[in-house]
């Protein structure tokens, strides 16, 4: 089975093929992002037009409900599901800040961390009160 990621509002999957779509908005502008599917992949396909700058937080919304995938743990991050084919499916945490690179994939209580900034978030708890 292919890993889809998922909007964890409706459901959608958001890789119909091999890159994630989503709508991003950074208070002035809005508009499509395709991110890799490979965590830790962090090449990214954007309108030239779309401002996008280093150290700056930009909103991701579902391309189909439009809900805002603002991470409940950390409004730093992204949250979406991944379903890999598993019982449950895997959280997927990203960076919403322009240029950090920084993922998270949780399932369980296990978490497999990717990118050259994700050592700089070693104390955040994705877990809640474990």
């Amino acid at each position: 089975m292919k890993k889809a990621y998922i909007c964890p509002h409706c459901k959608a999957v958001l890789n119909p093929n091999v890159k994630i779509i989503f709508v991003v908005d950074d208070g002035k502008h809005r508009g499509l992002i395709l991110l890799s599917a490979r965590p830790g992949d962090y090449r990214l396909i954007v309108d030239p037009n779309f401002p996008l700058v280093k150290g700056e937080k930009a909103t991701f919304h579902c391309p189909v409900c439009d809900a805002s995938l603002t991470s409940r743990v950390n409004e730093n991050f992204v949250e979406i599901q991944l379903d890999h084919g598993g019982i449950e499916p895997s959280t997927v945490e990203f960076s919403r800040v322009f240029g950090e690179q920084a993922t998270f994939i949780l399932d369980g209580t296990e978490m497999t961390a990717f990118g050259e900034d994700a050592d700089d978030f070693g104390d955040v708890n994705f877990f809640g009160s474990l």
